[in-house]
């Protein structure tokens, strides 16, 4: 099993910077063609973070309405392995075989309803554990069936008015290949353009800090 680490700074300028637009530090893993992005996580900004977690993955399931500035909350849960089909029922997640699609999970949909479902995995911040953090998530029909690759991508930013789990709208993230550094407010949402950084297991240790002028993270 493979640890990464994400190590972050933020001088004091930066700090006050954030506070006073009333912003965190926010970290999502980009799922790729899917219109909505997870805010994973939101921690107080320090001058110094240090953010891990490793390959360990859950499948979840939520009975909120996935949408636009809409929060998941995760209401069933079961630890999972890639290469599985996990099956919920209505109350309870079980691994019912494998799939055939590499560096994936699926989840079969058998509650008699919709449901929202999808990954979440554990991250740290300074050591401490964090909750069970949403990272991808669809919506999925009675009898249907989805699909997840396993993402070892980090969308880095900072944002206001959003929350853990809130599903956020891709056009709320400023375009990359703009040169506007403003703030882009939508639905109360605010959020500055992303870095985004890929780990990997000869690449499991990166490191960004906080452009005060750009109010953005750059790598180093």
């Amino acid at each position: 099993m493979t640890s990464y680490k994400l190590t972050l700074s933020i001088d004091n300028p930066g700090l006050q910077t954030i506070s006073n637009a009333g912003m965190s530090v926010a970290l999502l893993q980009p799922q790729q063609g899917a219109s909505l992005q997870i805010v994973a996580m939101l921690p107080a900004a320090t001058n110094n973070m240090s953010v891990t977690w490793s390959d360990s993955l859950y499948v979840f399931t939520s009975s909120n309405v996935l949408g636009s500035y809409q929060v998941l909350s995760i209401n069933s849960y079961q630890q999972a392995l890639t290469g599985q089909i996990y099956t919920f029922n209505g109350s309870t997640i079980t691994p019912t075989g494998p799939t055939s699609l590499p560096n994936t999970v699926q989840i079969e949909n058998q509650s008699g309803g919709t449901v929202a479902a999808g990954l979440a995995r554990v991250f740290t911040v300074n050591d401490q554990a964090q909750p069970l953090a949403v990272t991808i998530a669809a919506s999925v029909l009675n009898n249907g069936l989805a699909t997840f690759q396993i993402s070892t991508q980090i969308l880095l930013t900072v944002m206001g008015g959003a929350a853990v789990g809130m599903a956020i709208p891709n056009e709320a993230f400023p375009d990359y290949a703009q040169m506007n550094y403003i703030a882009v407010d939508a639905s109360t949402v605010t959020a500055q353009i992303p870095l985004l950084m890929t780990f990997t297991a000869s690449n499991p240790s990166q490191t960004a800090r906080f452009d005060d002028l750009n109010c953005q993270f750059v790598t180093p």
